[in-house]
């Protein structure tokens, strides 16, 4: 690495406000606070709908549904960041093991538990969204007694810039679903 490309990697971490004993490979995204939110979305009946939104920028990293009752697990999830589907998958979909995604850059997965079912949507690295992460859940089924999302997130960092400015070129990320 040359002196300046060192130098500026410096610079931009004092002006971040890190602590100096804190080492940073050049190049490397900073994220804010590590953030969990959780919802009871509560007895969702056939044809419903639930939702939940986080509004303002950030890096989404997980998403856990637990979804209790339920006669055929025929409820979808779909994850949006600002306002585009990246995933759509169901319950029962998940249940076939060859339709379950694991690699070391995304989970998505249902495990069971008598009649409580929990779906994991796991990416890493996480994926950056500049205005709103939405999880919406479409109920298909009778007999949903509960429905609970958990998120885990990063704030941005304290230097990022307002939500929806664009500097520079932006990496476009592939959509799932």
């Amino acid at each position: 690495m040359n002196r300046s490309r060192l130098f500026a990697c410096l610079l931009a971490a004092a002006v971040a406000g890190l602590p100096s004993s804190r080492a940073i490979a050049c190049g490397e995204v900073l994220r804010g606070d590590m953030v969990t939110a959780e919802r009871e979305l509560g007895a969702t009946k056939q044809g419903g709908k639930a939702s939940f939104h986080v509004l303002g920028a950030g890096w989404f990293h997980a998403v856990e549904i637990t979804k209790r009752g339920g006669s055929n697990d025929d409820t979808a999830v779909t994850l949006e960041l600002d306002g585009e589907s990246i995933i759509t998958t169901s319950f029962a979909d998940l249940k076939n093991p060859m339709m379950e995604i694991n690699t070391p850059f995304m989970i998505v997965n249902v495990r069971a538990s008598g009649d409580t079912r929990t779906m994991t949507i796991w990416y890493a690295p996480e994926l950056k969204f500049r205005a709103m992460a939405a999880v919406r859940v479409d109920v298909q089924e009778d007999g949903v007694d509960s429905l609970k999302v958990r998120t885990v997130m990063n704030a941005p960092a304290p230097h990022e810039h307002v939500a929806g400015q664009q500097i520079g070129n932006v990496a476009a990320l592939p959509a799932f679903r």
